[in-house]
């Protein structure tokens, strides 16, 4: 055992002590810079209510929530429920009129905290699991979405939360069926991360690469079936809801949202191998917009791409991969990545690429190899470069210097 994950073994009270200020800091900032007007796009806000008088569908459709289901004469929320149930606390106490931006920026900072968490289990020293918290933190599309923290960033946020908690529980090969549980939670806000679970049951387990069994051979198998047990409890349940809602366990909603495969981003159906040059072109070339007056440089509702977003993910390319946390994580990043590079949306409206926070957990997994053996300064840099980089951005739409 090395002296730093050791440290974080031994030194628990200082680590949540760091992780819970970490994360008050981001809540507080993502609620400072989110907009002071009510989220307007608030499906889950009234999803939530709806779900407190015992009802999975809505009473009315307001004319600006262009995505809602109709059915029987109620309208149904297309996309998975576990942020509508996230919100109901804060629906209870604050009413139907929520600024769902506050839960977002609650939820974001737990998410940053976690993620605290989980780099203590990585053998780096305490200042670059710091600034890798608030690369995180501020430093990726998570900045953005989580202080914007409308129903299709909140999504992301939420599922963050779940498969950060999880990714905690796994490393440190404990709780397997808390694992697949709370994975399973986060597959109930974003639909994608169901296909990392392969990762999160290796890292769990202990199984090495190229794949090998562990040593303790009944323990791994043991494990195993616990965490596929847990990840098979949320997964029944929504199959469930869309079984209550469209009378089908396949039927996840959203090819019924009125005029969807009319748009002209789904000409060959929601998902298609054709959209993958779009999205190759978002993740690795989408610039900033360039023009002659004050800014001169803003951010396109088409996003950004993740190297000028996050310079810092560059290196990614310096890891070990035939550490079994690598090869394992990039198999959950790979397996993951199929639905989003073939779905015919890149995720506009964003900054960034927003769909990259369905793999932003593995991804600082990979990071924090990287950087056990050392940050240089360079990297130090290009840590701060990513802050500013997204900072910008988020202080230049709030600030209406964003279009198509």
């Amino acid at each position: 055992m090395t002296a730093a994950v050791a440290g974080a073994r031994w030194r628990p009270s200082r680590n949540v002590a760091i992780a819970a200020g970490l994360g008050a800091l981001a809540a507080a900032v993502y609620l400072y810079a989110s907009s002071r007007d009510r989220e307007n796009l608030d499906y889950f806000v009234r999803l939530a209510d709806a779900m407190m008088h015992g009802r999975l569908y809505l009473t009315e459709a307001p004319s600006w929530l262009t995505e809602l289901i109709p059915r029987d004469g109620v309208w149904y929320v297309a996309y998975p429920p576990m942020p509508a149930v996230m919100l109901i606390p804060f629906v209870a106490l604050l009413g139907p009129d929520l600024h769902e931006q506050i839960a977002s920026a609650i939820f974001g900072g737990i998410g940053v905290g976690l993620t605290y968490l989980v780099l203590c289990r990585f053998a780096l020293e305490e200042r670059v699991r710091v600034l890798l918290a608030l690369v995180f933190a501020f430093g990726t599309c998570f900045f953005y979405t989580a202080e914007a923290g409308n129903t299709w960033y909140l999504s992301h946020v939420v599922a963050v939360v779940f498969a950060t908690a999880a990714l905690l529980l796994a490393l440190e090969r404990r709780l397997p069926l808390a694992v697949g549980v709370l994975l399973g939670l986060a597959v109930l806000s974003r639909l994608p991360v169901v296909l990392t679970a392969p990762a999160y049951a290796a890292l769990l387990v202990g199984l090495g690469w190229p794949p090998r069994l562990p040593a303790d051979r009944p323990a791994a198998l043991r494990s195993a079936i616990l965490f596929g047990a847990g990840l098979a409890v949320p997964l029944v349940v929504l199959a469930l809801y869309d079984v209550a809602r469209f009378g089908s366990p396949f039927e996840l909603g959203y090819s019924l949202i009125p005029g969807v495969l009319q748009e002209p981003y789904y000409q060959q159906g929601i998902f298609s191998i054709a959209y993958i040059p779009r999205h190759v072109y978002a993740i690795l070339f989408q610039s900033w917009k360039y023009g002659d007056d004050f800014p001169w440089i803003t951010p396109s509702w088409w996003g950004l791409a993740v190297p000028l977003t996050t310079p810092l993910f560059l290196w990614l390319l310096k890891a070990r991969w035939r550490d079994p946390r690598v090869a394992w994580s990039a198999v959950g990043v790979g397996l993951a990545l199929i639905p989003l590079v073939t779905h015919g949306n890149v995720g506009f409206t964003q900054f960034g690429y927003r769909f990259s926070l369905d793999l932003q957990p593995l991804l600082f997994v990979v990071l924090a190899t990287v950087f056990e053996r050392g940050m240089p300064r360079l990297a130090v840099v290009a840590a701060v470069l990513s802050i500013a980089a997204c900072t910008y951005g988020a202080w230049a739409i709030g600030a209406g210097y964003v279009d198509f």
